[in-house]
């Protein structure tokens, strides 16, 4: 009887998968920790903290196919949502691949997405979101975080993501109680040059005061250059100022 029993079974389960095949961005955790105002659905790029030389970041998203691999190749619909923000594409950024196709034999596809570093980032953030959609080929897959960030495999499977880029310089809390001793006068201006000389954003109290006295003789250095190089041009804040050492 236990054998009959295990045939049943055995003749029931067995079936072939026949639901038709999903699709979804596949993110690991690693692919949000550099950014770390990111959430599943928001991925915030912060070019405030950086060298104003960067000048792009490109992004490399997975798309995943769940389900048998096929022998064709499939494509698939990544469209803009335009709710998602008024970003440009082209100018503030640029989805490099045009043809959106899961290869033959394989189940995953690369999407490489350029975010440049605009103006208007100075002033507002700025955004756009791209979503997938179901076509012949595929079902959409889950609309949800499946797994939480507790372990660094964790994968994150969503059908959209919005993305927003700031260039914006935020005052650091220390600088009225420590930095001002030697950089003098906040400034938004400023302080992108001090970014851009020192390659620096932070300037944490316990700094030694040699090191402190090394900064401000470099930043006076390349001041110097910088005006030099700009006659009748000195570098000045945004309220028109004059920026000193």
């Amino acid at each position: 009887m236990a054998c009959g029993i295990f045939a049943a079974c055995k003749k029931d389960d067995l079936q072939q998968y026949t639901e038709k095949s999903r699709i979804y961005l596949s993110l690991p955790r690693a692919f949000y920790a550099p950014f770390s105002k990111s959430s599943a659905r928001n991925l915030s790029i912060d070019y405030g903290p950086q060298n104003s030389s960067k000048k792009t970041d490109t992004l490399n998203l997975t798309v995943q196919a769940s389900g048998p691999a096929a022998k064709e190749d499939r494509a698939f619909i990544l469209v803009r949502n335009a709710a998602g923000g008024q970003a440009t594409e082209g100018v503030d950024f640029d989805m490099l691949d045009k043809k959106f196709v899961v290869p033959a034999g394989m189940f995953n596809a690369n999407v490489r997405v350029v975010i440049r570093r605009t103006p208007i980032m100075a002033k507002q953030a700025v955004s756009f979101a791209y979503e997938l959609k179901a076509n012949d080929n595929f079902e959409l897959g889950p609309d949800r975080d499946t797994l939480n960030f507790t372990f660094n495999s964790a994968i994150m499977r969503i059908t959209m993501l919005r993305f927003t880029a700031t260039d914006i310089v935020v005052k650091p809390d220390n600088w009225e109680s420590f930095i001002a001793k030697y950089f003098g006068v906040y400034s938004e201006r400023k302080f992108r040059f001090i970014i851009d000389v020192l390659n620096k954003v932070s300037f944490p109290g316990t700094t030694p005061v040699g090191t402190m006295n090394t900064n401000l003789r470099n930043l006076r250095t390349a001041l110097t250059k910088y005006n030099a190089e700009h006659p009748g041009e000195p570098l000045k804040d945004e309220n028109n100022l004059l920026i000193s050492f």
